[in-house]
């Protein structure tokens, strides 16, 4: 009885850190096309801030680059890129929605492939 006892705890201690494992929060730079404050607006304020997932997000604007902090567990990097791409700026490999793009405000507009 205590040897089946101590398999069901060691199972459960087992699981229960797998679970933890899973929710780990990872830290990335996403290089962006962002030249402005109102770029930094739009993609840090407008839009991270309300992405599920997402713990924090910091754009330094002179160099494009967007730290995120976010829970793997809830999103992905490749679903951050794309809602980077949808607002109109490149993210990293991904290209700028052209169409989102053309409706960005004329000085947030850099020059794209």
């Amino acid at each position: 009885m205590r040897k089946w006892l101590l398999l069901v705890v060691m199972f459960t201690t087992t699981a229960s850190f797998a679970q933890v494992k899973a929710k780990k929060v990872v830290t990335t730079v996403i290089q962006t096309s962002a030249v402005c404050d109102m770029c930094e607006n739009l993609i840090v304020n407008k839009t991270l801030a309300y992405e599920k997932g997402v713990k924090y997000a910091e754009m330094e604007v002179a160099s494009g680059a967007l730290t995120i902090r976010y829970r793997r567990d809830k999103t992905s990097l490749d679903h951050l890129r794309r809602v980077i791409s949808e607002l109109g700026y490149s993210a990293d490999s991904v290209k700028a929605d052209s169409l989102a793009y053309e409706n960005l405000h004329f000085c947030c507009k850099a020059p794209h492939d």
